[in-house]
């Protein structure tokens, strides 16, 4: 079977086989556009140990299409993903008999990497906080699994907040910086005391953010990096690609499905009636982090604007506030279910 870079979306694997087919251009069996193409039977020891870390799970599974491409989008179309995985389930045999179709979720040992967050959140709430058995972490590899890092240039400009609740008070730069130590409260990433600066990556999600009403009269601090300064960011973004083609397959899977379990909490908003307890578990995680790889911040998205990204700078000596602009809500969209 023939196959082409167009049935797929993922970059690496169209990259190979363009390189792989050399120029050939033929009909592709798949999508039945002339290309270039290789035999399918080239990437079977990929596919191969790709559906190796999934298991039948008629109870609580969904078919295996749906699965890879809701998390990893691999295929151009749902025909190009039918057509090639149950040609390639064929041809390899795997043990399971696993098909398309087949109600399916990742191995064991996956599931208890990722599912690991739930129980840390609990025991870090309710059980035990400030001496934990690290031996638990470093067996599932969190140390390298949240090490990689993404970088920013001094061309990057983010964006804080504050509102007037003094219509007198003018706010100065020194306002929109990170809290003195001695009154800093607990945030979603910091605890108590430990000063980190909250900034977004454009001016309406930080608007967003300190939930700016109608004709509230806001003072917005432009940062940005002092000169020579680089930052590196935790990326818990959905922004960040990742490709399960070239890669140890079962890291990358780990990587990608930890990263968007802890960031559903570290996006999830605050509410009035919440307890403090619910940031302890992203506190430490942000601690976690800083020890193991020891980047500048971390980068999640919002909850609030979407494709708004929020920032967390760990050393906040290394940006300044250039500018301030003051600005008036004249309009807010409110959303309900």
């Amino acid at each position: 079977m023939k196959i082409c870079a167009n049935c797929f979306n993922d970059k690496e694997i169209k990259n190979y086989i363009i390189s792989a087919s050399k120029g050939d251009k033929k009909i592709c069996d798949c999508c039945k556009e002339q290309s270039e193409v290789i035999e399918l039977e080239e990437l079977l020891d990929f596919f191969d140990e790709f559906i190796s870390v999934f298991k039948k799970d008629e109870i609580n599974g969904i078919p295996l299409i749906e699965l890879v491409q809701n998390d990893w989008n691999f295929f151009s179309s749902t025909n190009c993903a039918n057509t090639i995985i149950n040609e390639v389930v064929n041809l390899i045999q795997n043990d399971e008999n696993i098909d398309g179709d087949t109600k399916v979720s990742y191995n064991d040992e996956i599931q208890n990497c990722v599912n690991y967050w739930d129980e840390l959140k609990e025991t870090l709430k309710h059980k035990r906080r400030f001496i934990l058995n690290s031996n638990d972490l470093e067996d599932l590899e969190w140390d390298s699994l949240l090490s990689d890092t993404i970088t920013c240039d001094s061309s990057t400009i983010f964006y804080r907040a504050r509102i007037h609740t003094d219509k007198e008070k003018i706010f100065t730069k020194n306002d929109l910086l990170a809290p003195p130590k001695e009154i800093c409260k607990g945030g979603r990433a910091n605890p108590e005391g430990i000063p980190y600066l909250y900034l977004c990556k454009d001016m309406e999600t930080t608007l967003y953010e300190t939930r700016s009403a109608y004709t509230d009269e806001v003072s917005v601090g432009l940062f940005k990096l002092n000169d020579g300064e680089r930052l590196s960011f935790a990326d818990f973004t959905e922004n960040n690609y990742y490709s399960i083609f070239g890669e140890n397959i079962t890291d990358c899977i780990k990587r990608k499905l930890l990263k968007r379990h802890i960031s559903e909490d570290l996006s999830k908003p605050m509410r009035r009636f919440d307890s403090k307890l619910e940031y302890i578990p992203t506190q430490f995680i942000c601690e976690f982090i800083r020890f193991y790889s020891d980047p500048d911040g971390i980068q999640f998205n919002s909850s609030i604007h979407r494709n708004g990204i929020n920032v967390v700078v760990f050393n906040k000596d290394k940006l300044d506030c250039t500018d301030i602009k003051e600005l008036t809500i004249t309009g807010v969209n409110i959303k309900h279910n």
